[in-house]
């Protein structure tokens, strides 16, 4: 017999470190930039003064505030339930 509340709390402690796995994976992304896989990422796209590093970075801050909407939703909805 499990108990309800121990299942809860290991779901949303699992559910955590996905989250913060990813968020960790995706933030180390951003050391590309200072190594030889970075290179293109140091030029202009187009005819901007936007860089591709510039970009990325915008880009993951976007992702975790999303991941981090997303994370509050599911608990949210799971607490309502």
């Amino acid at each position: 017999m499990t108990d309800p509340r121990l299942a809860y709390v290991q779901r949303k402690t699992r559910r955590r470190l996905a989250f913060s796995a990813v968020h960790l994976v995706l933030y180390f992304s951003f050391s590309l930039n200072w190594s030889s896989w970075g290179e293109p990422l140091s030029h202009r796209l187009g005819v901007t003064q936007v860089t591709g590093s510039l970009l990325m970075f915008i880009l993951l801050v976007l992702i975790f505030i999303g991941m981090e909407f997303l994370f509050l939703q599911m608990e949210s909805k799971e607490t309502q339930e």
